[in-house]
């Protein structure tokens, strides 16, 4: 077999790469090896553009001989060294032709630049910076290149119907980023510093007349969310997620809690409200996943604490109505806003008033069985690479790994590709 067909299928190239000859680089002791292999695109009557992609007659060599980091080879590092041709691009002018194992403007080749920044989304920067022997802001230049060459390539604003809006930090200091997600494709389409309604504006800016195909938006309550979607997407049908309105009801029923145990502290009855302390955990849990002896505990408040037994009901009540179909579900509605409305617990009567001003995302909610939790899903996988970056110096360089992770856009690993 010929070396140069080994040489090819160890780099890694396809019938576009000529390999011309390969060399073994003198190093000293202790320092890792490394080759060069030399080698040359296809000939061809015109080369290609490095900036534009067009066309384009061959122009000079260049600068002449050019090296490229390349994928190691067992313990050494590999130097894919070529000629640099120039071609008179018509639009870009003299530019350096591209090269099939090379983008633009960069020092390694695209499978090396590929695995590096696989390596930076799963770990980190810094990791990845390590691992391969460069420079952590080598790394990061190259995230940034094959983010923005992706994001060139597809339109993640294109056919939105439904999607879902939330925050996420990202620093200490409330340092926040809006992130917006596909509900059909599960993926980030857009992301960018702030929470507010400017920033919420900013989006519907970038999508334009697309937001008239907007069908469906789910979010919290958050007024600077729905205010601007209300403008900007007037048809669109708002959906309030399903774990926040939980949520509400179970802070509604941690502060009856804290009511009467400091009853019990004022009254001078020590031990029982240390006891009583004890059950916030327990009464924070849904029903279905207590142990029948926790459910004896809850039910023996109906007799020893009654406002609080009360409170468990209503945050229960109100969880088991989203389960219900549209119909049964407003009629249990209405039953719990009365039934809330009269209990004489000051955080469940608040609580009604802002359910019904909610109400038509909450019926939508239950009608249309869309929540956001898609949305909190992704905020999971951006708190990963958050916690495993250690933090981020400033908002783009964190969306450029969330939108590297998330959208769908990442470089796969070379092997798993096509030559």
């Amino acid at each position: 077999m010929r070396s140069s067909k080994v040489l090819k299928a160890i780099c890694g190239f396809g019938r576009e790469v000529v390999i011309i000859s390969v060399d073994v680089l003198k190093t000293a002791r202790g320092e890792r090896g490394e080759v060069e292999v030399f080698v040359r695109p296809k000939q061809r009557r015109r080369g290609w553009c490095g900036r534009c992609g067009g066309s384009a007659p061959w122009l000079d060599n260049g600068g002449g001989l050019r090296r490229w980091r390349h994928l190691d080879a067992g313990m050494v590092k590999v130097w894919i060294v070529a000629v640099a041709r120039r071609v008179d691009c018509a639009a870009c002018g003299p530019t350096v032709a591209a090269v099939p194992w090379a983008r633009h403007a960069s020092r390694f080749t695209r499978s090396f630049e590929d695995l590096v920044v696989h390596d930076a989304i799963v770990g980190n920067k810094n990791a990845a910076a390590n691992r391969y022997d460069v420079s952590w802001e080598a790394v990061n230049n190259m995230c940034v290149r094959l983010a923005n060459e992706a994001l060139d390539r597809v339109d993640l604003l294109e056919g939105l119907t439904a999607i879902a809006i939330d925050e996420v930090k990202y620093k200490k200091g409330h340092k926040y980023l809006t992130v917006v997600c596909d509900h059909v494709s599960g993926h980030v389409v857009w992301a960018a510093d702030g929470r507010s309604k400017a920033t919420v504006g900013a989006f519907f800016d970038d999508l334009g007349p697309r937001a008239d195909a907007v069908a469906f938006v789910t979010a919290d309550g958050a007024g600077w969310i729905r205010d601007v979607v209300a403008v900007r997407a007037p048809d669109a049908i708002v959906c309030i997620d399903t774990f926040h309105v939980v949520s509400w009801a179970t802070d509604a029923l941690d502060e009856v809690r804290r009511q009467e145990w400091n009853k019990l502290r004022d009254a001078g009855a020590a031990r029982a409200a240390k006891q009583f302390k004890g059950l916030r955990f327990l009464l924070r849990r849904n029903w279905e996943n207590l142990t029948m002896r926790q459910r004896e505990t809850i039910w023996a408040l109906e007799t020893a604490n009654r406002r609080t037994f009360r409170a468990f009901e209503l945050k229960e009540g109100l969880r088991d109505i989203f389960a219900l179909p549209l119909l049964q579900a407003r009629r249990a509605l209405d039953d719990w806003l009365a039934y809330a409305s009269r209990s004489k617990l000051a955080p469940f009567v608040k609580l009604a008033r802002s359910i019904r001003t909610y109400r038509a995302s909450i019926e939508a909610t239950i009608e249309w069985r869309l929540t956001n939790g898609i949305a909190e899903s992704n905020n999971a996988s951006i708190g990963r690479l958050r916690t495993n970056a250690r933090g981020f110096h400033s908002a783009q360089a964190f969306i450029t790994m969330v939108m590297l992770d998330r959208a769908g856009i990442a470089p796969q690993l070379p092997w798993t590709t096509a030559a």
